[in-house]
């Protein structure tokens, strides 16, 4: 089956909001976000932990949190918008 995509805004650090993509390849278990050249891939073990890998770097564990501006941030990269993650 395709991926779903879906536009959002997404933040990396403290950098600007801009356009990117978030790839959902299995709902709530694996998604990745395309923020211009960046690839940022995540899964979610099923059993609350998700980890988050940047490019061909290493997975790291990251917690989920949601902000006063209802974005979404993993550890400092954050999306913003409609965000089918469940």
């Amino acid at each position: 089956a395709e991926p779903q995509a879906v536009a959002l805004q997404c933040r990396v650090g403290t950098g600007p909001w801009q356009p990117c993509r978030l790839e959902v390849e299995d709902m709530g278990l694996h998604w990745l976000l395309r923020i211009g050249e960046q690839r940022i891939e995540f899964r979610h073990s099923g059993d609350g932990a998700v980890r988050m890998q940047k490019g061909s770097g290493p997975w790291q564990p990251v917690t989920a949190t949601w902000q006063p501006d209802t974005s979404l941030c993993w550890d400092g990269v954050c999306a913003k918008g409609n965000l089918p993650l469940d």
